[in-house]
């Protein structure tokens, strides 16, 4: 219903533009599509294009529907550039997961709001009335599409984090400057040196030897590249951060909270540590 057809993933840009949900459960298009991309996603998120655009976005087609006596719905399609920015999407704007036993999909919805994502599709339908009695709309929108773009794909960053003691729901994925502030300001600009071509992931850790703590972690092509990040990070980290311990291979430093951070080399990977409580032995 809303997609004539599956979208391919190699869509051209412009592919979504034609996209004319029909009507769904009773609520009508109102108007055309109105279709954003890069270079004007600023125009329709303000404040919050940074993070679309940091994780991989390319093109947001935006619907209205309307039904008589109950207002309007608006449907936003994000076409990220892969199922890991798609989720990167979701698991940093759904907040604790209220779901619907009508959906399989990642999803959260209340009657103000549903957020899902499928493949490279996050999708937020807004029930612009807030009616209580308009959530299953919500949930039908999303199931339509549901039916009508590719199954969700890997996202092989998540595997990174060690499943043990991590918390439900505190993954995020870390592709660019925008979104490794958003974790800790470990620095500016690229601190991690993903180069827009890696991608790292964090999440919270509790009821651990150490404590509770957030951990983020990056793997590189080689080992040498990973001991090149750490050096970058030990050269460049943020004035507000107090190195206390600095070899080839390890950082450990303390921060504005008097909490201590580790960053550390293994092979391929860089770990850091935050939020820690002791130093670390």
């Amino acid at each position: 219903v809303l997609l004539a057809s599956a979208v391919p993933a190699g869509a051209q840009s412009s592919g979504d533009a034609t996209i004319r949900p029909a009507d769904v459960g009773g609520w009508a298009s109102s108007g055309g599509a109105k279709v954003f991309t890069k270079a004007d996603l600023y125009g329709r998120i303000d404040g919050g294009a940074e993070l679309f655009l940091d994780l991989g976005f390319e093109q947001l087609t935006v619907q209205n529907y309307t039904k008589a006596g109950d207002g309007e719905i608006t449907v936003e399609l994000y076409r990220m550039t892969d199922s890991t920015a798609a989720r990167g999407i979701y698991l940093a704007k759904c907040g604790k997961e209220t779901r619907d036993p009508g959906l399989t999909e990642r999803h959260t919805v209340s009657r103000h709001q549903l957020l899902m994502q499928r493949d490279r599709y996050f999708l937020q339908v807004n029930n612009n009335s807030g009616a209580q009695a308009n959530q299953p709309a919500l949930v039908a929108f999303a199931g339509a599409l549901a039916g009508r773009v590719p199954a969700d794909g890997p996202v092989p960053a998540l595997a990174l984090l060690p499943k043990a003691h991590l918390v439900p729901g505190s993954e995020r994925i870390i592709r660019g400057p925008v979104t490794v502030q958003a974790i800790y300001l470990l620095g500016e600009g690229d601190i991690l040196r993903l180069g827009d071509t890696l991608t790292a992931a964090s999440g919270d850790y509790a009821g651990t030897p150490s404590g509770s703590y957030t951990l983020i972690v990056a793997e590189y092509p080689t080992p040498a590249a990973a001991s090149a990040a750490l050096a970058y990070v030990q050269k460049n980290l943020d004035s507000y951060l107090k190195p206390s311990k600095t070899t080839d291979a390890t950082l450990v430093f303390q921060d504005y909270d008097k909490k201590y951070g580790v960053a550390s080399v293994s092979g391929r990977r860089l770990e850091v540590r935050l939020h820690l409580v002791k130093p670390p032995v």
